[in-house]
């Protein structure tokens, strides 16, 4: 059954005045609604009695303040006892029934002659309470939600109004964001009408958090080492992305915590024991997840007219995400090494001046590094076809790589990268070939670090080598 605080509410009745009161309207009966309750009247339900509940509510826009009154009108083919019930501003909810409006004039919901109950609820704990429950001592049933759709944040104070009642003495209970509770069983309100939870005396730090990383994080939980729940979400409906700072409150007696950061598309990195009595900053650096594979591919154009905008996406991706190119268009004998987080195969797409484009879809970029965009590239089946001769790239090598240079009269056929004092490994240019003349962009293989023993093999089989060259340097660099 809904609990009802039934000693917060009376109802009197007043005896019919006459037959010029009842004649107001033709057939319909009317009775005068008072309400005395301290709160005010939101929504109001009549039905005739037995019958179920009324699911019109009878004031629509309109509400009963306190002390205010309202007509209640009601056709007589009805009957004359009815079900009665009032919804207030906190929730709760008052149900008389039964009631002869045929010989009741005037329903009056409380009790003028009791006290304004009222107290000020104080959160001092780090999370959002969500939910408040006021109930007699003892009750099985907690009642509605006292906040309703309102919230009281961390450190926020809430005016709690329990309408007139003589009853003083109430069980309180509080819910969390994070569903644990807090209650204050039989909370005097006449004696100390002031209610708080959490513990005022904990002391407040502050630190500034900072995503150091590529990925955006998406929730950061504080807490002490080995707590069993990790508390809020520091960053609630935010997200912290790459270089951005957030300044985090936290309520604890200890200076060592636990943070643990949640990446976008998961992943997630803890840092065990914080002390936020001396750090000021703490910065998560995305260290602990695990490297995202790279992949690289030359556009060069050798295509009719510029291209506007060049794009790149892994094969199974649904997004060509943003312009590789940014601004700059890429124009005809012009290349360009493009770097996205991918597998071996590519969607590529490039637009033109005149917002025409092309496409050519699954590429594979580790056995053609160089892709010729040139008439019919779409449907060719050498994609590397032309990649030489063409001139110097006027832009540096992209950052975290290398750019490698055929000075020499013969094309280059190989070009190994191992690790220094391992094997090989595979071949960079694939079924390409490096021109005389022609440059090549090149990174290091995903995984491994810059230094890199460089061979490369040209037509005639000479070999030229680069012991521990710097795969990362930016720098250019001639062969032979």
């Amino acid at each position: 059954m809904r609990h009802r605080l039934a000693c917060f509410f009376s109802v009197v009745l007043a005896a019919l005045p006459g037959p010029g009161f009842a004649q107001t309207r033709g057939a319909d009966r009317l009775a005068v609604i008072q309400n005395e309750t301290g709160l005010t009247m939101r929504e109001f339900f009549a039905s005739p009695a037995g019958t179920g509940p009324d699911s019109t509510d009878r004031l629509g826009a309109d509400t009963i303040p306190p002390g205010g009154t309202w007509r209640l009108r009601i056709a007589r083919d009805l009957g004359c006892r009815f079900d009665l019930r009032g919804v207030f501003m906190d929730n709760s909810v008052l149900e008389r029934r039964n009631i002869d409006l045929c010989n009741v004039t005037r329903v009056t919901f409380g009790d003028p002659n009791a006290p304004l109950r009222e107290a000020t609820l104080t959160n001092d704990t780090e999370l959002l309470l969500r939910g408040l429950f006021v109930t007699p001592p003892g009750a099985r049933d907690r009642g509605p939600d006292r906040l309703g759709a309102e919230v009281v944040l961390a450190g926020a104070t809430w005016r709690l109004r329990l309408g007139r009642t003589r009853d003083c003495v109430f069980d309180v209970i509080a819910v969390f964001e994070d569903d644990s509770e807090e209650r204050r069983d039989r909370a005097d309100l006449c004696r100390t009408p002031r209610i708080g939870f959490g513990d005022p005396t904990i002391p407040r730090r502050e630190v500034e958090v900072a995503n150091d990383s590529p990925t955006s994080i998406q929730r950061v939980f504080a807490a002490p080492p080995g707590a069993a729940r990790p508390g809020p979400d520091r960053l609630g409906a935010a997200t912290l992305g790459p270089g951005e700072s957030f300044r985090m409150t936290i309520r604890a007696r200890e200076c060592v915590i636990e943070l643990r950061a949640e990446y976008e598309g998961g992943g997630a990195e803890t840092l065990p024991a914080v002390d936020v009595c001396t750090t000021r900053q703490i910065a998560f650096d995305g260290s602990s997840l695990p490297r995202r594979a790279e992949q690289s591919v030359t556009l060069v154009n050798r295509h009719g007219a510029p291209f506007q905008e060049a794009y790149a996406a892994a094969a199974d991706s649904d997004d060509w995400g943003p312009n590789r190119l940014d601004s700059a268009a890429l124009d005809i004998g012009q290349r360009r090494l493009i770097t996205l987080v991918a597998g071996c195969e590519l969607d590529l797409r490039v637009v033109f001046p005149n917002g025409g484009a092309e496409e050519r879809r699954a590429v594979d970029a580790c056995a053609i590094p160089i892709v010729v965009v040139r008439p019919g590239w779409t449907i060719a089946e050498d994609l590397a076809d032309g990649a030489g001769g063409d001139p110097a790239p006027t832009d540096p090598p992209s950052a975290g790589s290398i750019r490698l240079r055929n000075a020499g009269s013969l094309p280059i056929v190989e070009v190994f990268t191992g690790a220094p004092g391992s094997a090989r490994g595979p071949d960079r240019l694939g079924a390409a070939i490096l021109g005389a003349g022609d440059s090549f962009d090149i990174r290091p293989p995903p995984g491994s670090g810059c230094t890199a023993d460089l061979v490369a093999v040209f037509r005639d089989g000479q070999e030229v080598a680069r012991p521990a060259l710097d795969l990362c340097a930016g720098l250019e660099v001639s062969l032979p």
